[in-house]
């Protein structure tokens, strides 16, 4: 089974929404460590000698810096999926809000003028409360 075949494989378990079982993992597993015994042995590397171990660890460590690397590609993939996403709904969002705006009279499209604002019912704000609150601590803190 060679490593396109095993990558289409994967990808169709990921799809199908389960993984492969026990069994499945291990004969997958024992196909690609003998490929991997293929590969070094091609290479002219005697079964059970350091320059075999090495090569079989060289091929699994590429293995999973490969595998490192494809996760990390998803993930960046995902991050730019989640920000475009975010940015389509900020500007339907501001879209919304002008339009409720515009519908409204309010915002930009408000009628009165700051100096006339005064006459004009404003609800209050929310902050000023807390900002006195904080700013009656911060002076007893203090010693005021």
């Amino acid at each position: 089974m060679n490593a396109t075949c095993i990558a289409a494989l994967g990808t169709i378990v990921l799809l199908a929404g389960c993984g492969p079982t026990a069994e499945q993992q291990a004969a997958m597993d024992a196909a690609q460590r003998a490929k991997d015994q293929n590969k070094c042995g091609g290479f002219g590397f005697a079964p059970g000698s350091d320059a075999f171990a090495h090569c079989m660890m060289q091929i699994a460590s590429q293995r999973d810096a490969e595998a490192a690397a494809d996760r990390r590609a998803a993930a960046a993939r995902d991050a730019a999926d989640r920000r475009a996403k975010d940015a389509a709904k900020a500007a339907k969002d501001q879209a919304d809000r002008d339009a409720w705006d515009r519908k409204t009279g309010q915002g930009a499209y408000s009628s009165s003028s700051p100096s006339s604002s005064s006459s004009s019912f404003s609800f209050p704000n929310p902050v000023d409360p807390i900002r006195d609150s904080i700013d009656q601590d911060m002076r007893k803190m203090e010693g005021y």
